[in-house]
């Protein structure tokens, strides 16, 4: 059994809720639900795997408290930032809505002050 991948589904009230793969390995129709909106399976070592979790489920209405304790037992951060787009440079518009989010709800950061401030930090590295 793989215990560093695990599954998560955003539920329709907001919840984002985390399955091991015994669980839902054990139910070919566990996620069959009008109440489920999307489910990801995800390898907990995977730093693109969880950037694309959060950011996706933002951008989906996920409960941003729960996304809040997400970030921080997985340690995503704005310095984190750069390295996620290193990785990921054309995210896709579900991704671009969770940027969004993540800089306002997570960081509390005004979208043009989040930009301004990734750009300045990567003319920074680039010295």
């Amino acid at each position: 059994m793989d215990e560093k991948k695990w599954y998560y589904y955003l539920h329709t009230n907001g919840d984002l809720i985390g399955k091991n793969l015994i669980v839902v390995n054990s139910d070919s129709s566990y996620f069959d639900s009008p109440f489920v909106k999307k489910v990801w399976c995800i390898d907990l070592e995977n730093r693109l795997d969880a950037w694309n979790l959060v950011l996706e489920a933002l951008a989906l209405g996920c409960n941003v408290k729960r996304a809040k304790e997400l970030v921080t037992t997985w340690k995503l951060t704005f310095e984190d930032m750069p390295q996620m787009l290193l990785h990921n440079p054309k995210p896709t518009p579900l991704q671009r809505k969770g940027i969004s989010v993540f800089a306002k709800e997570i960081l509390e950061m005004e979208e043009d002050d989040f930009w301004n401030k990734l750009e300045n930090m990567n003319s920074a590295e680039e010295k």
